[in-house]
C-alpha cells in the first residue's frame, strides 16, 4: 500500500509538472506573437524590404527568376521563403514580416533549447527564452522582411547543435550541425564563421586517450564541412553566384585592401559597433553580460571561452575589416553573449542568492520594457541607435508617404493611364510603389537617377495623361520644373520628406 501511495504521488507530481510546463510553453509563444504582430506596419516599409520583396514577386510569378538575389550578391533562401507566403498574403509587406515572425520564433525557441542545454533546469529554459523575447534588438529585427531574424535563428541552433556535438561527437550530430551551418551559408556569407569556429568543439570534447579523440573530432569536423558545402553548393545552379563574392568586398575589405591602412577605422568601428550592442541591450543588462562573462569563464573556462569566442571572434573581424557596418550585421553575435548570462542566471537560481534575482529582475526588465514598449507604440521615439533611426524612421530609406501615395495612384489609375516617375531606380523607389502596383496595366513607372534634371519625357506623358514624380532623396524642386506639390510626409520626426508632385504640362 505504501509503494502504491508513492507511485501515486509520484504521477501526480509528474502530471503537475507535464501541465505548467505546457502553461509556461503557450504563455512564452503568447507573449513572443503578441510582442511581434501587435502594430506589425506602424514602421514603414523600408528600402531593403521594398528590395527583398519585390523580388520574391518576381520569382513567384515567373519560376526562372527564384535565383534573382544573386543579381545583387544576396543569398537566395529569405526569397524562396517569401513565396509561399506572397502567395496567401495579400498585403506583401505583411507577408514578408510574417516570415522574418515565424523565423524568429524558431530562434526564441533555440534559446529555451540552449539554456536548458546548460542548466537542465526547465526554468533557465524559460529564462533564455524570455530574455529572447524583451530584448529589443531581437524585438526590431523580427518585424522586418529582411535577412537577419532568419540568419540569426539559425546561428541561435547552429549554436545548440554545435556544443552538443563537441561534448558527444557523434556523427549524427555532425550531420545535423553542417546541415544548419549549410541553410546558414544559403541565407548569408557570416556563417563561414561557423565553420571557422568549429576548432573551439575541442575545448569541449572529450578527451580520454589524445590520438583516438582527436581523430573522431577530425573526422567528425571533415564530415560538417562537406555537409555545409552540400548546402551551399545549391547557388552553383546559377551563374551568378559569382556576385556574393562581389557583394561582400563591397560591406568588408580585403586582405590587400586592409593591409594598405590596417588600423585607419577599427577603433572607429569598435567603438561604433559596441555602441550599437550596448543601446540594443541597454546599460543595466549590458553591465551584467560583462559580469556573467568573466564569472563564466572563471567557474567553467572551457564553457566560458567556448560561448565568449563564438561573439568575439566575428565582433573582432567586423571591426578590424568591416568597410560599411549596420547593427544588424551584429544581431548573430547576441545569442552566444547571452549564453553566460543565463548561465549565470542558472547559477543565482540554484544558490543561495535567489533573492538577489528580485532585484536583478527589476534592473533589467525595466529598461527593456519600457523601451520595447515605444517599439510597439511609438517608434518615433523609442531610444533607437542612431543608424537605425536614420535606416527605419528619419531619413530617405524610411517608407512613410508610401501607402499614401499608392493610395492616390490607384484612384487615378481607376480613371485613365498613369505616368510616375521616381527618384531613383532601385530600393525603396521605384520597388516598393511595384510592390502594391506593378502588375496595374493603368501605372506605368520611369524611374531616374541621379535627377539633376528635370526628365524631358515625363513633360510629354503629362499633355497625354496624369503624370507625377516622385523626390526621396531630393528635398526641393528647382523654381523652374513644372511640378505642383500634392502632398509631402515628414519621415519620423527628422528633417527629411517624402515629396509627391504632379507634373504640370507648359501651355
Amino acid at each position: 500500500m505504501l509503494q502504491l501511495a508513492m507511485d501515486m504521488q509520484l504521477k501526480r507530481e509528474i502530471r503537475t509538472h507535464v501541465i505548467w510546463a505546457i502553461l509556461a510553453v503557450l504563455s512564452l509563444v503568447g507573449l513572443y506573437f503578441s510582442t511581434r504582430l501587435v502594430n506589425l506596419t506602424i514602421i514603414p516599409i523600408f528600402t531593403d524590404e521594398a528590395i527583398y520583396l519585390r523580388w520574391g514577386q518576381i520569382a513567384l510569378a515567373d519560376p526562372r527568376w527564384r535565383f534573382i538575389s544573386l543579381l545583387d550578391g544576396k543569398q537566395p533562401l529569405l526569397i524562396w521563403l517569401f513565396l509561399p507566403a506572397l502567395k496567401l498574403i495579400a498585403d506583401p509587406l505583411v507577408a514578408g514580416r510574417m516570415v522574418s515572425i515565424f523565423a524568429g520564433c524558431m530562434g526564441m525557441i533555440g534559446m529555451g533549447f540552449l539554456g536548458y542545454s546548460l542548466s537542465k533546469n526547465f526554468k533557465t529554459a524559460v529564462v533564455a527564452s524570455s530574455l529572447y523575447i524583451l530584448i529589443p534588438f531581437f524585438l526590431v529585427y523580427d518585424r522586418l522582411a529582411i535577412y537577419d531574424s532568419l540568419f540569426t535563428a539559425i546561428s541561435i541552433w547552429t549554436l545548440f547543435l554545435t556544443y552538443w556535438l563537441a561534448k558527444k561527437q557523434r556523427l549524427d550530430l555532425a550531420l545535423l550541425v553542417g546541415s544548419a551551418i549549410g541553410v546558414g551559408l544559403l541565407t548569408k556569407s557570416y556563417a563561414q564563421f561557423m565553420l571557422i569556429l568549429l576548432p573551439l568543439t575541442l575545448l569541449l570534447a572529450p578527451w580520454k586517450k589524445f590520438w583516438p579523440a582527436f581523430l573522431k573530432w577530425l573526422g567528425l569536423s571533415l564530415i560538417v564541412v562537406i555537409q555545409a558545402k552540400v548546402y551551399e553548393s545549391i547557388l552553383f545552379l546559377s551563374e551568378l553566384r559569382h556576385n556574393v563574392s562581389d557583394k561582400n568586398l563591397q560591406f568588408i575589405y580585403s586582405w590587400s585592401e586592409f593591409w594598405q591602412h590596417p588600423l585607419d577605422r577599427v577603433f572607429g568601428n569598435l567603438q561604433g559597433l559596441s555602441m550599437w550592442l550596448i543601446s540594443y541591450l541597454t546599460i543595466p543588462l549590458s553591465i551584467l553580460v560583462a559580469i556573467s562573462l568573466l564569472w563564466h569563464i572563471k567557474h567553467k573556462w572551457r564553457e566560458g571561452i567556448f560561448f565568449a569566442a563564438y561573439f568575439t571572434v566575428p565582433f573582432l573581424a567586423l571591426a578590424f575589416f568591416g568597410k560599411v557596418i549596420y547593427p544588424r550585421f551584429i544581431l548573430f553575435m547576441v545569442p552566444p553573449l547571452m549564453v553566460s548570462f543565463i548561465a549565470f542566471i542558472d547559477y543565482l537560481l540554484k544558490s543561495k542568492f535567489k533573492n538577489v534575482l528580485i532585484l536583478l529582475g527589476v534592473v533589467t526588465l525595466v529598461p527593456l520594457v519600457f523601451f520595447d514598449f515605444k517599439l510597439l507604440t511609438d517608434p518615433i521615439h523609442a531610444p533607437l541607435p542612431t543608424a537605425d533611426r536614420q535606416q527605419f524612421i528619419n531619413d530617405w530609406p524610411a517608407g512613410y508617404g508610401i501607402p499614401q501615395v499608392v493610395q492616390s495612384l490607384k484612384q487615378e489609375a481607376d480613371k485613365q493611364h498613369v505616368t510616375v516617375g521616381t527618384d531613383g531606380t532601385f530600393g525603396l523607389y521605384p520597388m516598393a510603389l511595384e510592390l502594391y502596383l506593378g502588375t496595374n496595366p493603368n501605372i506605368t513607372f520611369k524611374p531616374y537617377w541621379p535627377l539633376n534634371e528635370f526628365p524631358k519625357d515625363l513633360l510629354e506623358d503629362a499633355k497625354r495623361e496624369p503624370t507625377f514624380l516622385l523626390f526621396k532623396e531630393k528635398q526641393t524642386a528647382p523654381s523652374d520644373w513644372p511640378l505642383e506639390l500634392i502632398g509631402e510626409y515628414q519621415r519620423g520626426d527628422g528633417p527629411t520628406y517624402l515629396r509627391f508632385f504632379r507634373v504640370v504640362p507648359k501651355t
